[in-house]
């Protein structure tokens, strides 16, 4: 098969693009957490994938920007079957993809469940009036605290693109100090 001018110039450009790029792959553990802070505060939403009855259950969210130590906040209701899901096993997976950024942050942890009355009127939004109109005092509000344990990271556009070329993510790891480590 004859591939198209089109092709042809798309494989040059793609070729010349990696010899380009490899050698400015950015590894650094600064940078790779760098890059997943700036792509999880970009985005409104992100999934969080529980453990469910008969697999792996995601739903999108809208979380908090992420703590500085990457821990991140939901408001949910007490009834809802993640928090059943949670209560049962608290591993959880988050997902925050950036296409306008050629970028994605994929965290693993746990999750815990927040029902302290000043932890929920500090982080209630005025928008969530219309879910809860009594406000963070609401029987059937609760917060979600996931900490994350695992960080992967894929962002073209800051070069964290680590061998082989693109094809997977850079990691990084809680070691057991709190700080973070090369995975």
């Amino acid at each position: 098969m004859v591939a198209s001018l089109r092709d042809r110039i798309t494989r040059r450009l793609a070729l010349f693009y990696r010899r380009w790029a490899i050698p400015r792959v950015r590894q650094s553990i600064g940078d790779i957490l760098s890059a997943a802070r700036a792509t999880m505060q970009r985005k409104r939403y992100c999934l969080l994938a529980t453990a469910g009855d008969a697999g792996v259950d995601a739903r999108v969210l809208q979380p908090f920007p992420p703590d500085r130590d990457f821990t991140v906040w939901f408001g949910t209701r007490r009834g809802s079957r993640k928090v059943e899901q949670i209560r049962r096993n608290p591993v959880a997976t988050l997902a925050y993809q950036d296409d306008a950024h050629n970028a994605c942050v994929v965290l693993v942890g746990r999750v815990e469940i927040v029902e302290d009355l000043a932890a929920r009127q500090g982080r209630f939004r005025p928008l969530w009036h219309a879910f809860w109109p009594e406000g963070p005092e609401a029987e059937d509000f609760l917060l979600l605290r996931f900490e994350p344990s695992r960080i992967e990271v894929w962002d073209a556009r800051r070069r964290i693109t680590p061998a082989p070329f693109g094809l997977c993510s850079a990691k990084v790891q809680r070691g057991a100090d709190g700080v973070w480590v090369k995975a």
